[in-house]
Order: C-alpha cells, then sequence, then structure tokens
C-alpha cells in the first residue's frame, strides 16, 4: 500500500500539471513568425526628391538585416513601388491596383506590411508585435485614425457614428495577414470589372481601403498603439518626418502666385486673402471676370462660370507660359480665392523639388484611378503647382473642351496623355481642418486647408503659421 505522503504527493503532482495546462489554454499563445514572413511594401513616388526620402528609408532597413545577420532566406523582402516592375501604370497608390498583379510580383509571407517613406521600422519589435496574432486568420493591424464627423473627403460615410470607423494611419504603416491578401487578389484580378463602384473618386486611400474591407470581406482594424507615429520606446514603427527641410525657401521671385476669383466675392473672399497669405508674396496676381482696380485685378476674356473653371485656368497657365516677364520664374501657383495657404512653408518644401523637372505637384485625387484605367489629377483647392518646363508643355497641349469643364480632372487627363506622373504633396490638403482626424493633423506641419465655409480662414491661417519657424527635420 502506497504511503499517505506519496499519495499526497502524486495528487499535488497531478494538481501542478492539471494548473499547467489550465494556464497555458487561457493565455495569450505566442505565435511562430520569423523575419522572412513579413513582406514590406513602401508607398514610394518616382519623383527624385520622393524617391531619395525611400531609399533612406531602405538603407535603415538594410542597416537593420546586417545587424540581425540575416542573409538569404531568411531574410525578408522590402519593396519600393516606384521601382518594382509588374505593376500596373496607374493606381497603385489607392492600394487596390497593387492587389490585382500580387501573386505575380511579390512572394506569398504570412503578413504583408505597407508603409509610407518617412515610416521608420524597428525590426525585432515589430516581429515581436507579430507573435500575438494569427497569419491564417484574416487580420488588418495599424494605427487607428477616427473621424469626429461625417466628411467630404470620407464620402460622408458613418453619418449616424462616423467615430466608430477606424482607419489606418498609412505613416504608422498597417499590416494584413496572408489570407486577406489571397481574397483580396482574387477580387482585384480583373480589376476593370471589381466590385468598386462605391470609390467612382479616389480621395483618401486609407479609408477607402479600410471602409472595402470592412464592407466586402468583413475585416475591420485591430488598432495597436504599438505602431506609432511619435516615436517611443514601445513603439515598433513611428513617422520620421513632420516637415522636410531642404535648406532655404526659395526666392520669392522664384514663383508666381494665380488666384482665381470672380466678382460676387471681391468684397468677402479677396479681402481674407489679402489680410493672411497674399501678404506674403509680391508676385501675386488676382484673375477675375470683372475688372477691379482696388484689388487689382486681371480679366483674361473669359466668363465665370459656376463651376469648372477650365477656360480660366488655361487662360493663366497659357499667359504665364508666354509673357516675357515671367522669364526666369522657376513655379506657378494656382489657387482658388478661399485657399488658405502659408507660402513660406510652400517656398521651404519647394526647395526640395528640382524645378528643372517636369513636376505637377499637390494633393492627389484619382477618377476611377483604382480600377486601373480612370486618371489622377491634383484637386485644385488646396493648390496646384507647376514646374516652368511643365507649365510651357501644359500650354501647348492641353485644351478645355469647355469653360465650365473641371479644370483639375481635365489637366490630370492631359496629364496622363503627356504621361506625367502627378506627384502627391501630403502636406497639402483640398478641404478645410475641420474635415480631417483630429489624429492625423496633430502629428505633422501643414501648407494649405481650403474652404471658408463653416470655418474661420483668419484663424486656420494663424494656425499654419504657428510654426513656420520651427525646427524640422533635415535631409
Amino acid at each position: 500500500m502506497a504511503s499517505f505522503s506519496n499519495v499526497s504527493n502524486f495528487s499535488l503532482f497531478v494538481l501542478t500539471a492539471l494548473l499547467t495546462v489550465l494556464f497555458a489554454s487561457g493565455a495569450e499563445k505566442q505565435k511562430d513568425v520569423e523575419y522572412k514572413d513579413i513582406t514590406f511594401i513602401v508607398l514610394s513616388q518616382p519623383n527624385s526628391f520622393h524617391a531619395k526620402r525611400a531609399q533612406l528609408l531602405k538603407e535603415d532597413f538594410e542597416k537593420q538585416v546586417k545587424q540581425l545577420n540575416l542573409k538569404g532566406d531568411d531574410r525578408p523582402g522590402l519593396y519600393l513601388l516606384h521601382e518594382t516592375e509588374g505593376l500596373p501604370s496607374l493606381g497603385v497608390w489607392t492600394l487596390f491596383p497593387v492587389f490585382s498583379v500580387f501573386p505575380d510580383v511579390f512572394p506569398s509571407t504570412p503578413w504583408v506590411f505597407f508603409c509610407e517613406e518617412e515610416t521608420r521600422i524597428k525590426l525585432p519589435k515589430l516581429l515581436n508585435l507579430l507573435k500575438r496574432f494569427d497569419s491564417s486568420k484574416d487580420v488588418f493591424l495599424g494605427r487607428g485614425l477616427h473621424d469626429a464627423q461625417i466628411s467630404i473627403i470620407h464620402h460622408f460615410y458613418g453619418s449616424d457614428d462616423p467615430e466608430a470607423f477606424a482607419m489606418p494611419d498609412v505613416r504608422a504603416g498597417f499590416l494584413l495577414s496572408q489570407p486577406l491578401v489571397t481574397r483580396l487578389a482574387e477580387m482585384m484580378k480583373d480589376l476593370p470589372g471589381a466590385d468598386l463602384n462605391s470609390i467612382d473618386f479616389n480621395i483618401d486611400p486609407k479609408h477607402e481601403f479600410a471602409r472595402y474591407l470592412l464592407e466586402k470581406l468583413g475585416t475591420s482594424l485591430t488598432e495597436l498603439t504599438e505602431l506609432c507615429v511619435l516615436d517611443s520606446e514601445d513603439c515598433a514603427t513611428y513617422d520620421n518626418l513632420r516637415f522636410p527641410q531642404c535648406g532655404a525657401a526659395i526666392p520669392d521671385e522664384d514663383f508666381t502666385v494665380a488666384v482665381k476669383t470672380c466678382g460676387k466675392f471681391h468684397a468677402d473672399r479677396v479681402p481674407v486673402v489679402k489680410k493672411t497669405w497674399g501678404q506674403e508674396s509680391s508676385n501675386i496676381e488676382y484673375f477675375s471676370d470683372v475688372d477691379d482696380s482696388s484689388i487689382p485685378t486681371i480679366t483674361l476674356g473669359v466668363p465665370n462660370t459656376e463651376r469648372g473653371h477650365c477656360g480660366k485656368t488655361m487662360a493663366i497657365i497659357r499667359r504665364a507660359a508666354e509673357r516675357k516677364e515671367f522669364a526666369g520664374k522657376k513655379w506657378l501657383l494656382i489657387a482658388d480665392d478661399d485657399t488658405i495657404i502659408s507660402l513660406q512653408k510652400l517656398r521651404l518644401i519647394l526647395a526640395c523639388y528640382d524645378a528643372r523637372e517636369e513636376i505637377a505637384l499637390g494633393e492627389r485625387y484619382g477618377y476611377m484611378s483604382a480600377r486601373g484605367y480612370g486618371y489622377d489629377y491634383i484637386t485644385g483647392g488646396g493648390g496646384m503647382l507647376f514646374s516652368w518646363p511643365l507649365l510651357k508643355q501644359l500650354a501647348k497641349e492641353c485644351t478645355c473642351p469647355a469653360d465650365d469643364s473641371p479644370d483639375d480632372m481635365i489637366l490630370g487627363m492631359c496629364l496622363k496623355r503627356m504621361d506625367i506622373t502627378i506627384t502627391h504633396s501630403p502636406y497639402i490638403h483640398q478641404a478645410r481642418m475641420e474635415d480631417y482626424s483630429a489624429d492625423f493633423l496633430k502629428h505633422r506641419s501643414h501648407v494649405s486647408f481650403h474652404k471658408h465655409w463653416d470655418s474661420n480662414p483668419v484663424k486656420t491661417y494663424e494656425l499654419l503659421q504657428r510654426d513656420v519657424t520651427s525646427k524640422h527635420d533635415e535631409l
């Protein structure tokens, strides 16, 4: 017969083993994941300045790979989209066309990480983060952004509770699991026929992409605090650049400013421009359908239209390209009379670009770009910028179907015919401050917003100017 003590010891052993099993089953199980299990995709741009910024990300990534002694098949793959062959020629910034060719262009890995050129990745922390998630399930991970109210830039989505919907902050990067990537690739393989009816206009890809995943694939964003914009000890990613600093701002005489207005706005909108950003340049002109010597205005023989304004915009472009007094200029800014902009910040940004290149710069929108057969365009409200070599080409090659055709979209169609890729600036904005997520605005300096409606344009301008002289990151 076994002694009492032996029975007690055996019972204690069984109890301990049972508790260990129960604890392990209730605890969060660590998943097996290696660096080679992640494919990194950078939403880079071909413009020389942006390509250089993306290269800095790549160099930082490769430095970490070397420190981790990852070689051969153990290395994770990093792809800069502007260098990647086999992608559609249009709309990869909307993400959907990327998935139309994904199996042919990118490796099949358990995780895919998307980010911007200024994102910085701490590889060990990211790997450790992914151990908490099951890559065999549909998983969408990111830093969440929320709207406080319905917004025109988000197609007035979420009227009942817009704040409940989360979209990823691409500056911090976001992750998709392999099953989700596979489902997207299957749905996008016949891209022109893909079910993208709800996003004919591509305005904010992070919102439109997250909404598609929710409505079509039933997958919402899992929000993570470890994917960051501001760096800290716990962050696996962060945004490297608050505002570019490429040396001294370009001189005022290097660019000219054209403000589009009309008679009915001379008394209310033009005074706001003159009180605020109009004082920042000695090379500013006001184009109207009415002669007004108090401003003064310039009339171009183009009648005012309630919408579109293509006739007026093209007349401004031709005038700038042809007049001798503009010889030596490097940039033309075309802005609306209800644009609110910091020209000092704009001149700092333009120092980053080579004005000898053919550059169309502003906030990029798209029409049918997600389907791969439409076109991109600079949305006009935030300001449209053209380098002088491109300006001269536009003057020669672009025409308006009608004076009231949409000027920004017609220019977009023309740029596509000319094979000019629009350069997107994340600092220029088509809508009001109130139309953007407060958390999105908080961690980046900005150059322009648009619209006076239900907003205070003077206050917006003061906010834009507040940190003009603050210290920014250097190239």
